[in-house]
């Protein structure tokens, strides 16, 4: 299977100079190194509810406030699945370091995710589905369980 999840935004959210997330994918056997997902604001945006803010599998530089001059919503570009080896009964965890969501209830109310995969329309939940396991590590940290959104093989 392939595997990709995105963050978005659930009200406008206000991102200045500097502002990053950093995503990954992990299996109980270690992180897959190709699922990484870097994304940088190199300016003050607004990021409307209901558009990308983060995704796995790929870098994405904001430095252009894209609404201001013209060429539409602002927002992260669309994750890049990686192919995911699942036995059965594998638990999917999302890695999430950020400095715009500090606690997990900021994280709670500012984002929710959309897992997409080759085998199923994407999926989106927010972090207090109770299909979803969101543990806070440390400021900004995050450890995020996808077990029970992901399709039957």
């Amino acid at each position: 299977m392939r595997l990709g999840v995105e963050l978005v935004a659930r009200s406008p959210t206000r991102l200045g100079l500097g502002s990053f997330f950093e995503t990954w994918l992990m299996l109980p056997a270690g992180v897959l190194r190709r699922s990484l997902g870097r994304d940088e604001y190199h300016l003050p945006v607004v990021i409307q509810a209901g558009r990308r803010l983060a995704g796995t599998g790929r870098t994405y530089i904001c430095q252009i406030d894209a609404e201001a001059a013209g060429l539409g919503p602002n927002q992260a570009r669309p994750c890049l699945p990686v192919p995911v080896p699942l036995p059965a009964g594998s638990q999917v965890v999302l890695g999430l370091r950020t400095n715009v969501f500090r606690d997990l209830p900021a994280l709670v109310d500012g984002v929710h995710l959309v897992l997409r995969t080759d085998l199923a329309e994407p999926v989106s939940a927010t972090l207090d589905d109770p299909r979803l396991v969101a543990e806070e590590m440390l400021p900004g940290r995050y450890r995020i369980g996808l077990g029970r959104l992901l399709p039957a093989a």
